[in-house]
């Protein structure tokens, strides 16, 4: 049996991982899968995985700590792998210099780091992220 490679917008859990947390013995010639669509996650951080500065990664970290503790769901995307998402992001943010992190919903700039700490400061990150 071939494996199938993922789609960024589904989440496959098998049956056993579904059963109430129970675990179910499972055949290893018989398996079954339950393919979900979740909601489409438009909410984007701008990140770079290759950097010197010390600040941006602190900052970067956390952006995702703190969206990781209230469960909101993101999809980080590195611009280091790829010119095309770094424009994108600079488009997005009106900026032609503008470094990350850097976050929007779809195609929405919600700010940048100092904005971000701004709403949290100010118990606005809901509507800092336009949901």
């Amino acid at each position: 049996m071939q494996a199938r490679k993922p789609c960024p917008n589904l989440l496959t859990l098998s049956a056993a991982a579904t059963a109430n947390q129970q675990h179910i013995p499972t055949c290893r010639t018989f398996s079954v899968w339950v393919t979900i669509k979740i909601a489409d996650m438009p909410l984007k951080v701008y990140y770079s995985s290759v950097s010197s500065s010390l600040e941006m990664k602190k900052n970067q970290q956390l952006i995702f700590s703190v969206l990781d503790s209230k469960s909101i769901l993101y999809e980080s995307v590195d611009i280091s792998q790829n010119v095309d998402d770094k424009n994108k992001m600079r488009k997005i943010a009106g900026n032609p210099t503008a470094l990350p992190p850097q976050i929007c919903n779809g195609d929405i700039y919600c700010g940048d780091f100092t904005a971000f700490e701004n709403a949290i400061e100010m118990e606005q990150l809901e509507q800092f992220l336009k949901q």
